[in-house]
């Protein structure tokens, strides 16, 4: 009987285990608010996404990215990747614009601490700007996230300056926004996330959406995400649809 027990001990320490190291990679996901984590291995991934409204329907498919660790407090990540246009009358395919982001670790979670995550991404215009699929300028992205996890719930809030170079101030946006993640096993995570973001001088024109995504992970390498969107308000231009399906291994 007591090894049935110390068994069952063993058994449920693994569960457990497995759900902390996930709660710590939780930190990172499809959703529009990321997390303060950084990537402690190397990764790649591939993914398609769509976002649908009343005027078009634009893809990327696929977008390649590959994240490489500095150091335990900080890592890198490029993407690039292929989109479509579909407009009433009108289709157009290219590359899509270049993105460099680097992730630092402010601080880390304490007893009596948030974690702190600095995120700044570079848009590279390296696309085909005259079909719409690229920007054509460069764009800079800088989001400021602390979060907090509480059993098996971590709460994330963000700030986000965006700054598209040599555009009018319309293209000069803040966003807010907070994520909710939940591990309810050890192979899932789910989440919601709300963002609404602005343009600096018109704060009238804001644009309110929300995504609800989960995480698959069968093994320790190998990861699947899936997440739908929607328009919750936008005084900037029409309502979207958003699908997204990713896929990471982890080496």
């Amino acid at each position: 009987m007591q090894k049935v027990k110390t068994g069952r001990g063993m058994g449920l320490l693994v569960i457990v285990l497995a759900g902390s190291a996930l709660l710590q990679e939780a930190n990172a996901g499809p959703w529009e608010v990321g997390g303060t984590g950084v990537d402690s291995k190397r990764k790649v991934k591939a993914e398609v996404a769509l976002r649908d409204s009343s005027g078009a329907r634009v893809w990327a498919r696929p977008v390649l990215g590959y994240a490489h660790p500095v150091n335990e407090r900080m890592s890198f990540e490029v993407s690039h990747g292929y989109g479509v246009i579909d407009r009433p009358g009108y289709r157009a395919s290219g590359a899509r614009d270049l993105d460099v982001k680097l992730k630092y670790q402010l601080a880390r979670e304490s007893p009596t601490g948030l974690a702190w995550l600095v995120e700044p991404k570079l848009g590279v215009p390296v696309g085909d700007d005259r079909k719409g699929i690229g920007r054509g300028r460069h764009a800079v992205e800088l989001p400021l996230r602390a979060s907090r996890t509480v059993d098996a719930t971590t709460y994330t809030g963000e700030v986000r300056y965006t700054h598209v170079l040599g555009g009018d101030h319309g293209q000069r946006l803040w966003g807010v926004g907070g994520l909710v993640e939940h591990v309810p096993g050890p192979a899932w995570v789910l989440g919601v996330d709300v963002f609404a973001d602005t343009p600096v001088d018109r704060a009238s024109r804001y644009h309110v959406r929300s995504n609800v995504a989960a995480k698959w992970r069968p093994t320790a390498a190998f990861e699947v995400q899936g997440l739908v969107g929607s328009t919750l308000t936008n005084r900037r231009g029409e309502e979207q649809v958003s699908y997204k399906v990713v896929l990471e291994y982890k080496y």
